[in-house]
């Protein structure tokens, strides 16, 4: 699931990170985020309950950010006043607090840890049977008991340094066991705060891609970051001319339209985009392609379910996407761009979740904002 980037392009311009993701020289992600940035997906906090919302089966919880955090519960909801270690699932966005979890996860480049978990689960990035089947033996040995292991695919190449991670996040998780006792709340025990980590545990997966940087103090910094998070010393070049690098690489155009709100299309069709905080809507119309007579209809959409795929993925697109596509003759056609579409998400680091035709007939989907904490991509 989603392509794999062999060279990663970063660029730091007032404290904030522009990376951009290449696989053989095709831009395929494109990450925007502060150097900095409290409150980030995978930080573990003692928080204290503000209060109970019975109707969503949720709590309010302070964990020392501007906003208050929301964590579900089922089961029983925890008084107003409770002391409770969560972690940050998803960053605050707009006028929304962040989304925590009691699920925690210690994450690594070969598994992911689940302290209050159980089980073995293998990563869907591995396709093989027997691949999937090996590595779920493996790790069966591996897991102690009253905790929870997730392999990735990394560890395909490399079981032996699944073994000396595995153990590595237990001694990490030892570490914040300790912390999360002692901390009073609200309090930051595991902070994932700095940019430079978080692009490196993005990127280096499967294999460990090349880097350049416009900042030599970033790329040293980001060498010395992998070589302690991840064991290894990646490939990394300083660009001589700060502000080049984009230019330099040949992707410079693609970013600045990635800045428009109306998309053309190879067949003169068109498609707009209009993000909100709630939802992003998606308008197709035929535009110039009307040229194409009857056939002009599918012909647009199906070119802009693929071009769809891209815009999101590239413009890193969060939350519920409502797709408004040319209306068609029948199910056999609606079928097929649905299974393009299908096939440009899949393309996506995240996974994209298509909901489906509503009865008005719009296309819903769903892209999460940023790879969940623990998942199984």
């Amino acid at each position: 699931m989603g392509s794999v980037a062999d060279e990663i392009l970063v660029e730091c311009r007032n404290d904030t990170l522009r990376t951009a993701a290449l696989a053989k020289g095709e831009l395929i992600e494109l990450v925007t985020e502060p150097l900095r940035s409290p409150g980030a997906p995978g930080s573990l906090y003692v928080g204290r309950v503000l209060g109970r919302v019975p109707a969503m089966r949720a709590v309010f919880v302070d964990i020392g950010l501007a906003r208050p955090a929301l964590l579900d519960i089922e089961g029983e909801l925890p008084r107003e006043g409770t002391i409770i270690p969560v972690q940050v699932v998803e960053a605050a966005f707009a006028d929304k607090g962040a989304r925590v979890s009691r699920r925690l996860a210690i994450e690594g480049r070969y598994a992911v840890l689940l302290p209050n978990g159980k089980g073995v689960a293998v990563s869907r990035r591995i396709a093989a049977s027997r691949q999937r089947q090996q590595l779920q033996d493996t790790a069966a040995k591996l897991k102690a008991p009253r905790e929870g292991l997730i392999v990735r695919a990394a560890a395909v190449a490399d079981t032996g340094g699944l073994a000396a991670e595995i153990a590595g996040l237990r001694a990490r998780w030892d570490q914040i066991r300790t912390a999360l006792a002692e901390a009073a709340p609200p309090a930051c025990v595991f902070d994932t705060s700095d940019g430079v980590a978080r692009l490196l545990r993005r990127f280096i997966t499967e294999d460990v891609p090349r880097f350049a940087f416009d900042d030599r103090m970033l790329g040293q910094r980001a060498r010395a970051t992998a070589e302690r998070l991840f064991g290894v010393t990646p490939e990394i070049e300083i660009e001589s001319e700060p502000g080049r690098l984009f230019d330099r690489h040949g992707i410079g155009d693609i970013l600045a339209s990635l800045e428009a709100s109306v998309i053309r299309l190879p067949s003169g069709g068109r498609l707009a985009i209009e993000q909100t905080a709630a939802v992003t809507a998606i308008d197709v119309d035929t535009a110039d392609g009307t040229a194409l007579g009857a056939d002009a209809p599918l012909r647009v959409d199906l070119e802009a379910a693929e071009e769809i795929g891209r815009q999101i993925r590239l413009r890193d697109v969060g939350g519920v996407i409502v797709v408004d596509f040319v209306r068609l003759k029948d199910r056999a056609q609606r079928a097929k761009v649905e299974a393009v579409l299908r096939r440009a998400t899949a393309l996506d680091r995240i996974t994209v979740q298509l909901l489906g035709w509503t009865a008005a007939g719009l296309f819903e989907m769903i892209r999460p904002r940023g790879r969940a904490v623990g998942s199984l991509d």
